[in-house]
């Protein structure tokens, strides 16, 4: 285990590891933003008349638009995703999904289409609006000529496009993750990072997506991978055994010592 890690432990151990990471992860930062009135003028038309399939279709349409789907089903996110008309062709489905939503009073309908995003969905934008106010970025072309700690500017797709080309890394079928490009004189690092809220579920996988991106990414000797990892991992369970066994080049740590370790390095 390297020092990183174990400082993270103690972090997590500590008075107010929770207080000071409230400046990266604030969530009370998860509103969508997206109000119903704004986006849709027959919503309400087809609740009141009860039109199932045009009902659905909207909600769809306004699911495509980032708005939450007004209760929970299995079937809801394959009638969305699929390019044909699948409510048409799966009546019966179509007819069960419009029972609950109609047992809904249409204000709480509304409500519940506008809800914020769950906290855990929002903390990689939180982590990266946190870097863009304390460090310094730049272009494609420009982190090529910084000799101090830059981050490449851009979204995923940019970023991943310059770690296959610039830098010459690979990256397996399955990894997810790759959150930020950082050069740090002559060496570059890639990374991910994770807000682990729980041991279990889809929060659970944040840590194995972490350590896949680790394991599965390839990089030429001048390239660096960390996973910056904050919550529960460092608590118990899989993800703290795994932390405990790990090796000296594995650099798993949180985000409150990011700026120490590109600044060591």
């Amino acid at each position: 285990m390297n020092e990183w890690i174990k400082k993270s432990i103690e972090l997590a151990f500590g008075e107010f590891y929770l207080d000071n990471l409230l400046e990266i992860y604030p969530p009370d930062d998860v509103k969508r933003g997206l109000y119903i009135k704004n986006e849709t003028t027959n919503l309400k038309k087809f609740y009141d008349e009860k039109k199932c399939y045009e009902f659905i279709q909207e909600l769809l349409c306004l699911k495509k638009k980032k708005f939450k789907f007004p209760i929970d089903h299995p079937y809801v996110s394959f009638l969305s995703y699929s390019k044909e008309d699948m409510i048409k062709k799966n009546p019966k489905t179509a007819k069960k999904i419009c029972d609950f939503l109609f047992k809904l009073d249409y204000n709480e309908l509304t409500k519940r289409l506008e809800a914020p995003k769950k906290a855990s969905r929002k903390m990689g934008p939180m982590f990266k609006n946190w870097l863009i106010k304390n460090f310094h970025f730049a272009n494609s072309e420009d982190i090529k000529k910084s000799n101090d700690i830059t981050f490449l500017k851009g979204s995923d797709a940019v970023l991943k496009e310059f770690a296959k080309k610039e830098l010459n890394c690979q990256f397996g079928e399955l990894s997810k993750g790759l959150d930020f490009i950082v050069k740090t004189k002559k060496n570059y690092i890639i990374g991910t990072a994770k807000f682990v809220t729980s041991l279990g579920g889809g929060q659970g996988n944040a840590f194995f997506e972490a350590m896949r991106f680790m394991q599965e990414s390839k990089c030429p000797e001048n390239v660096m991978k960390i996973a910056v990892i904050d919550g529960v991992a460092y608590l118990g369970g899989m993800p703290l055994e795994y932390l405990n066994k790990s090796k000296d080049d594995e650099f798993y740590f949180s985000a409150l010592v990011l700026k120490d370790f590109l600044n060591k390095i």
